[in-house]
């Protein structure tokens, strides 16, 4: 969908403003009363209409992040940061106005308007008096908010948002102050209608902002003209009883989207090419030009091959790429591998994939064939150590993100003989996905839904290793109940009881929202994990 600025609209409230503050200035008469009733009126509904504008493009941003949030992530994140920075200063606004509109007697609800609308001791009361205490910090939040805002962009977006952006301080007048200039004896529907107005730039600016995060999840992504299949392989010499493993990829690939990775062998359809290569074939049909073929596993764009190395000697392979346009249009690329499958002669292989997780018992399977399990030694070369386990094999620990090698060696006749080694990366537990009560990870919710959940659980269950234990330490829960934002700091998983107390009487279109999740995993180290968000739908 289209995130227009309405820029000309923002202009033409701007004007009408200054255009009665004008006459108001000359003759405060009814007429000019109740046009600044009109006005704040219209205002009133073109904030409305930007309420909605900027809801969907959060709607549109969260169906983003779910879809790709290897590379929306970090945009989503300071979207909701502008959100929250938005609705802080709208809340205040708001409170301001209802403030002044209940010292000059409320709304009269024959005419509804201000019973006291021409009342200009209210504004002069609160923001100029007591030395313009309240009008000063009034004046601070919108300069502080516009460059929260503004900081949330990188610094080509923000020097042109500068430029346009809705949300600022204007309106200086020599010798007086911004609060003095503003709302000294002003008649109170035009403080109202002035601070509606501040809210009007708020929303605009927000819009502005976040449509800007929105566009930049893909700005910087090159657009490719040319695929070809390849093949990826460390070695094409593996010990009998292991497994080759390669990594078959289309070049100027979409690492956040997969293609789909086929063995098989080649149908008359599969032609060569003068490169020594293989023809890429476009069809509208999805059928294979393979025999036999067999679907391989694919992460991250790229396809994993694994194959068994039962039997020594030379083993060829063939297999396609299979790619579909957004017109339809599926595309093949053909390509072609080997390898050599020899004797072997020592065996060092996790259990758990060629990766170490600091923090764990992650198990090791060491061997030499021939030689008794006793007489095998295994040692680190570089960060960890290896400790026995009670079947034989080996527990690795580690404690620093790196690579690492263990050496094999044996006793043989006396003496010891090197048998081999073998690398290993060593990296940090994965975070957790953020549920709460481990049954949901966001998006939306009824009202009960919320009501009946007890705190945050934090959940490993697709980590290799399986379920992990987590605490957690503290997150920050905020609520957004109609015009009203809540934000509620919390220690442990539980919800506290005024969580629990909010969480209550939710309606369409509140927000539920956790952030600021600090955990710790088996590494005994705090981290930050992802925001949990529900939009509520019914009751």
């Amino acid at each position: 969908m289209s995130h227009s600025e309405l820029k000309p609209r923002q202009k033409m409230i701007n004007l009408i403003y200054l255009v009665l503050t004008a006459i108001l200035a000359l003759n405060v008469s009814g007429e000019v009363l109740d046009a600044f009733k009109t006005v704040n009126d219209g205002i009133g509904n073109s904030n409305t209409s930007l309420k909605t504008k900027n809801s969907d493009i959060y709607t549109d941003f969260g169906t983003q992040f779910l879809n790709d949030s290897a590379r929306a992530e970090k945009a989503y994140k300071k979207a909701l940061q502008a959100r929250a920075l938005s609705d802080k200063l709208y809340v205040l606004l708001e409170q301001y106005k209802k403030q002044m509109v209940t010292e000059a007697g409320g709304i009269d609800p024959e005419t509804g308007k201000i019973k006291r609308d021409d009342d200009i001791n209210v504004s002069t009361g609160l923001f100029v008096e007591n030395e313009g205490k309240k009008g000063k910090e009034l004046k601070k939040e919108i300069e502080n908010t516009r460059q929260d805002l503004l900081n949330l962009l990188e610094a080509q977006d923000r020097k042109e948002a500068e430029q346009s952006f809705a949300l600022k301080i204007d309106g200086a007048v020599p010798g007086k102050t911004w609060e003095y200039a503003k709302f000294n004896s002003v008649p109170v529907v035009a403080a109202v209608t002035l601070l509606t107005k501040y809210q009007n730039d708020l929303l605009s600016a927000e819009g502005n902002v976040v449509a800007k995060l929105y566009s930049s999840v893909y700005k910087n992504v090159d657009k490719v003209d040319r695929f070809a299949a390849k093949v990826i392989a460390p070695g094409s010499y593996i010990l009998q009883g292991e497994s080759y493993k390669a990594d078959v990829m289309v070049a100027a690939y979409n690492s956040t989207k997969d293609p789909e990775v086929f063995l098989g062998q080649f149908t008359p359809d599969v032609k060569a090419d003068p490169d020594g290569g293989y023809k890429m074939i476009a069809s509208a049909n999805e059928a294979l030009p393979l025999v036999n073929p067999v679907k391989v596993d694919v992460q991250h764009g790229i396809g994993k091959l694994a194959m068994a190395g039962a039997a020594t000697g030379n083993k060829k392979y063939t297999g396609v790429v299979r790619v579909k346009n957004t017109d339809g249009v599926y595309k093949f690329f053909p390509f072609e591998g080997q390898y050599q499958v020899a004797p072997k002669t020592a065996v060092v292989s996790p259990k758990m994939l060629n990766v170490l997780y600091i923090g764990l018992d992650n198990p090791v399977d060491v061997s030499v064939p021939g030689v008794a399990q006793s007489d095998v030694i295994a040692t680190f070369e570089g960060d960890g150590k290896l400790v026995a386990s009670t079947d034989g094999g080996f527990k690795a620990l580690v404690t620093t993100p790196g690579t690492t090698k263990v050496k094999v060696s044996a006793k043989i006749d006396g003496r010891v003989v090197p048998m081999g080694e073998k690398q290993f990366r060593i990296k940090r537990i994965p975070n957790p996905v953020t549920t709460i009560d481990g049954i949901s990870s966001g998006g939306t919710a009824t009202a009960t839904f919320i009501d009946q959940r007890a705190g945050v659980v934090p959940k490993s269950d697709d980590f290799i290793y399986g379920s992990l234990p987590w605490k957690v330490i503290k997150y920050v829960v905020s609520i957004h109940k109609g015009m009203d934002l809540y934000k509620i700091e919390n220690e442990g998983p539980v919800f506290n009881q005024k969580i629990k107390t909010l969480k209550k009487g939710l309606k369409k279109g509140d927000t539920f929202f956790v952030d600021e999740i600090i955990v710790m995993g088996p590494d005994q180290k705090q981290r930050s994990i992802p925001p949990l968000a529900y939009n509520i739908t019914a009751q």
